[in-house]
């Protein structure tokens, strides 16, 4: 299924069944709560987003969270939902160390390539950085219910500790990392819809051999570094 609006953006969140996915996408929209039942198929939570917030392209932009419910039995299923996604949000559970040794099984149902369960002493970190940062679309990994292990301290990669039962503060670490991972995702979209415009545009010239490298000429410094840029990021969130 592709995007249900086509002014707002798609980006899916998935994860293990009970990892608190539900609790994540409700904290980013503002709206966190303690009473959510297992997700069966998938449940879509709209958000607001300030694009490039404080620079003259800032706009408001509205966000598609597909909350997908991480049942084993219903996995192969939920691949039917990811059509149009620009983004994916990987949730693991801090207290259950399983649940961060298969975000492999996911990422593999997001890009196609056969990968192991990691069980490396910092999966997220080490085993599975390197498969993210070449996945096709932007990941984010986030580990939940942060404040049931506060002596898991900072690792490698950056992690911070929020409680997604609260809202998440303007102008945080927290929100500064999420607004980036979002502002990525929207990249995508946009440059996208430019390469569409650009085949549209120049369809009857084009032959086999082609090169679309650099189009269009329009691209902008800025997008060059958001192309280039790592969409890498973990952030452990409070319980759900």
């Amino acid at each position: 299924m592709s995007s249900l609006d086509e002014t707002s953006t798609k980006i899916l969140v998935l994860g293990d069944s009970c990892v608190g996915k539900t609790s994540l996408c409700h904290c980013i929209a503002a709206e966190p709560s303690r009473t959510f039942d297992s997700t069966i198929g998938a449940t879509v939570i709209m958000a607001w987003h300030e694009y490039r917030a404080g620079t003259p392209e800032q706009r408001s932009e509205l966000l598609e969270l597909w909350d997908i419910g991480g049942m084993v039995v219903h996995r192969q299923a939920a691949q039917v939902f990811f059509e149009g996604a620009v983004g994916a949000i990987l949730v693991h559970d801090l207290t259950n160390r399983r649940s961060e040794e298969n975000l492999a099984t996911w990422l593999t149902m997001l890009d196609g390539k056969p990968r192991a369960p990691k069980s490396s002493k910092d999966p997220a970190a080490v085993a599975l950085k390197v498969d993210i940062e070449s996945c096709n679309i932007p990941v984010l990994i986030v580990g939940t219910k942060a404040d049931l292990v506060p002596h898991k301290g900072p690792v490698s990669y950056d992690r911070l500790h929020i409680d997604s039962l609260k809202n998440i503060i303007r102008g945080s670490a927290n929100s500064i990392t999420l607004a980036r991972f979002f502002d990525s995702c929207l990249d995508r979209t946009r440059r996208t819809t430019l390469n569409s415009s650009f085949f549209a545009a120049n369809a009857s010239k084009m032959t086999p051999n082609t090169s679309i490298i650099g189009a269009p000429s329009t691209a902008t410094a800025s997008d060059v570094t958001n192309r280039t840029m790592s969409p890498f990021t973990t952030i452990p969130m409070g319980t759900s």
